[in-house]
């Protein structure tokens, strides 16, 4: 008898183990949108996700110029990965250099890294709406402290 409510106790933690853990999302709307982010030495990336599964990648070194490419890509079980990298064209007005190649890792809590080549560290990108919805809970606290002090 307590061999077989051993059993029952861990089939229903078992189960129950499973139910706090959601799915993986593997939507395209997990990784879609805006992504920014720096690296060391002034380094600048831009990654622009469409829905469709296209997309843009832009990095600036830190000297000014871009480099760019297209790329297609898919949610893999909640890793982004890049399916297909075409270089953008040379354009000497926007500063646009091609750019061959990259690697894209996801992080923690919808991040990602984005190195480019051997001597840099890369940038680490998050959602532009993230970032966003974060500086202005980081301004609303500012203003309410400043609010609390101006009433002393």
């Amino acid at each position: 008898m307590r061999y077989f409510i051993r059993l029952v106790l861990f089939s229903v933690w078992l189960g129950g183990a499973s139910a706090l853990t959601p799915p993986p999302d593997t939507s395209l709307g997990f990784f879609s949108g805006e992504w920014a982010g720096t690296g060391e030495g002034g380094s600048y990336c831009y990654l622009n996700l469409s829905a469709d599964s296209r997309g843009f990648v832009l990095i600036d070194g830190g000297a000014g110029d871009w480099l760019g490419a297209r790329v297609q890509w898919r949610n893999r079980q909640q890793t982004l990965q890049v399916e297909e990298v075409i270089p953008l064209p040379v354009s000497t007005q926007r500063r646009i250099m091609p750019l061959k190649a990259f690697v894209l890792r996801s992080g923690f809590n919808q991040s990602l890294s984005l190195t480019w080549n051997v001597q840099s560290s890369g940038c680490q990108l998050q959602k532009i709406e993230t970032t966003t919805r974060h500086l202005n809970r980081a301004r609303n606290a500012i203003e309410g402290l400043l609010q609390g002090e101006n009433k002393r």
